[in-house]
């Protein structure tokens, strides 16, 4: 028992590790240029694909690009002249870590809120245990559910610190297919379960 928490603990640190290290590497920045006018200046340190979008503040798409080709560093002056007064939000999704800036068009005026960086947490399912780990790197109310269909079998109010870890025996949950959810302020990540 004291080697499968051994191992379970430094499963955990692992992937955790893994997660920091990912997050830490992308940058997403919004310099307003003008009135109308700004630059977005996006980094990661590896070469990948960058997919951005933005969204209004009902979560409308008003715009979305997915870059060609791997690279590591974006940069491009957005017109943002076309958007009405308002809040908006910019993503960039790299993997599984996504990189957003909220700002407004208030007055003729690009305003620029704080970058926050998400990433997707890390499930596994392995022996009738479910582990997952994740970086609330925001602090947010964190939660966790599991559904048989359209019921909920379980749910969990999980620690809003830093990094959560969670491992969950669910052997006696009878034979069939679960949806495990990780509910993290605005964010809602997924995971199939089969138990057997």
């Amino acid at each position: 028992m004291k080697t499968f928490r051994t191992t379970s603990i430094m499963l955990a640190l692992t992937v955790i590790a893994n997660i920091a290290l990912a997050t830490g590497t992308l940058r997403v920045n919004i310099l307003p240029i003008n009135a109308d006018r700004a630059l977005v200046a996006i980094s990661n340190n590896a070469e990948t694909k960058f997919q951005i979008s933005i969204k209004d503040a009902a979560g409308g798409v008003v715009y979305f690009k997915e870059t060609e080709g791997t690279q590591a560093d974006y940069r491009k002056v957005y017109d943002f002249s076309k958007l009405e007064t308002g809040d908006y939000t910019l993503s960039v999704d790299v993997d599984n870590v996504k990189g957003v800036r909220d700002f407004s068009i208030d007055n003729g005026s690009i305003i620029v809120g704080k970058e926050k960086t998400l990433a997707a947490p890390y499930f596994s399912f392995n022996n009738d245990v479910l582990r997952v780990a994740f970086l609330n790197h925001t602090g947010d109310k964190t939660s966790l559910y599991i559904y048989s269909g359209e019921e909920l079998v379980y749910s969990k109010a999980l620690e809003n610190s830093f990094s959560v870890n969670e491992g969950l025996n669910l052997s006696k949950l009878t034979t069939g297919n679960y949806q495990v959810v990780l509910a993290s302020g605005n964010e809602i990540y997924d995971y199939a379960v089969a138990v057997k």
